[in-house]
Parts: C-alpha cells; sequence; structure tokens
C-alpha cells in the first residue's frame, strides 16, 4: 500500500465508520496486511476507493467512494457480496436482509425467484443442498451527484464491484446481482440534503423509470412488484427491481518480475 493509496483509503474509512464492524485504524491494519480486501483505481482522473469487509461468516460488504481531483466524494456504491450456494443456502444470510430492509429482503426474493427459480423459496429453510457454482451481488445503494451524471460513472462503479467480486474466480464465472430501481439518497458530496426524504409515487416513479433504463444498458431485466398504479393509502415504494446473470471469462496473467 503506498501512500496516495493509504490516504484514500484513511478518508474512506473515516467517512463510512458509522457501518464499519470496528474502528478504522484496525480494518486500515487489516488491508495493509491484506491487499485483497481493497482495490483503489484512477479512471477518467477520479479516485475509485473500494473496500470490503465480513458481515457473516459467508458474506462480506463491498463499499466504494467515487472521488474528484478535489477529494469530493461525487459517487457511491454498497453490495452484499456472497457465494451462489450461500446465497440458497444461508438462512443467517436471508434473516440478516429481512431485518436490514424490506429493499434488502425483496432483493433476496426478487433474486430467488427469477435466476434461482428451479428451487424453493426460501431455499435455506429446507436445509438441502444446491447445486450451484458462481458468485452473487445484492446492491445496498448507488448514486452519482447530478453534475456528474452522463460520463459512465455508474457503469464504472458496477464494473469495479463485479471484478472485485470475482477476485478469487478462476476460468468461466458467473456473476448473479440484483439492484432496486428506487430513488437513491445523496449521503455525501453536494447533493446531500439535511432534511429528510419521503418517498411517493408521484415523484418516485419517473426516476424509477429512468434507473431502469439505465439497468437494461448495463444487461439487467427489470420487474415490478406491485401494480402499474399502487393501491389507496399505499406510497408505492419497492416496485421496480432489476437482476440480471453475466458470465465472465477469467485469464491469469502470467506476471513475471
Amino acid at each position: 500500500m503506498n501512500p496516495f493509496e493509504k490516504e484514500y483509503l484513511i478518508l474512506s474509512l473515516h467517512t463510512l465508520r458509522g457501518i464499519l464492524p470496528c474502528a478504522p485504524e484496525v480494518l486500515l491494519r487489516r488491508y495493509e496486511e491484506d491487499d485483497t480486501c481493497w482495490s483503489l483505481e484512477i479512471i477518467d482522473d477520479l479516485v475509485y476507493c473500494l473496500f470490503a469487509f465480513p458481515v457473516l461468516s459467508r458474506t462480506e460488504r463491498i463499499c466504494l467512494l467515487v472521488y474528484s481531483r478535489a477529494r469530493e466524494i461525487i459517487a457511491d456504491l454498497g453490495a452484499y457480496h456472497t457465494g451462489a450456494r450461500s446465497f440458497l443456502e444461508d438462512a443467517e444470510l436471508y434473516d440478516y436482509l429481512s431485518r436490514e430492509s424490506d429493499w434488502m429482503y425483496l432483493e433476496h426474493y426478487v433474486l430467488s425467484n427469477t435466476v434461482f427459480d428451479a428451487y424453493p423459496y426460501p431455499f435455506c429453510k429446507t436445509k438441502q443442498t444446491a447445486e450451484e457454482d458462481g458468485e452473487v451481488l445484492l446492491y445496498i445503494n448507488a448514486y452519482v451527484s447530478e453534475a456528474c451524471r452522463r460520463q459512465g460513472i455508474f457503469r464504472n462503479m458496477v464494473e469495479t464491484v463485479s471484478e472485485f467480486a470475482l477476485r478469487d474466480s478462476c476460468g468461466i464465472a458467473v456473476l448473479s446481482s440484483v439492484m432496486s430501481m428506487d430513488p437513491d439518497i445523496a449521503c455525501y458530496g453536494p447533493d446531500t440534503k439535511d432534511e429528510p426524504y419521503y418517498y411517493s409515487f408521484e415523484a418516485d416513479e419517473p426516476i424509477r423509470k429512468r434507473n431502469a433504463e439505465i439497468a437494461v444498458k448495463l444487461g439487467m431485466n427489470p420487474v415490478r412488484l406491485e401494480p402499474e398504479i399502487p393501491e389507496n393509502e399505499t406510497d408505492g415504494t419497492k416496485l421496480w427491481f432489476c437482476y440480471g446473470t453475466e458470465l465472465f471469462e477469467i485469464i491469469e496473467a502470467d506476471i513475471k518480475a
């Protein structure tokens, strides 16, 4: 880890210290000893700083912050990463996502009933063994500052996280992913607001449609879980999700000193 990488890891860890499993200093020492748990890349003069930490025995949380030249966060993305078999078999993961939020529970539901629809749902409650290889990403959040959109940043973030999730794979690798199309809330950078945000069908549906169009360009499939127009006394949230499966050919480079 060189000084430049360490500087951005320290900045990122302290920015996200509220969700870390331990003190930023403890994680930093771990990353100094193990460079497979983080990555830093400069793309189009922006710094993409990524790190991961375990949340369950077979699941890790991936965090990615994108910085401008002025060291301002202009985009961020988060995801849970686990293996396909763990996704299907792990009742602890199923319960963890169910407790976290309706969105994460529904992401598990959507991916189970689309990509893994050959298995009864929830498969983890059957105490059986799944015959699946590959990796799974369940996206928690994704946001790009409005002034920085249409520059390929979201695509770069997804590709960066996907490559990281496949870091231990070889040969032909399968990556399945799912994300909510609900408009995300800016937590960092120039778009951050102090007042709380309240979902509404009228305000959010156009944003969902736009997000779905973007996801389709990335090879994902949109799916609705509620009617076209929500029923009375509902807020219309959690309507849209996108899911997909992609094949990667991992070729190990023969690097010689």
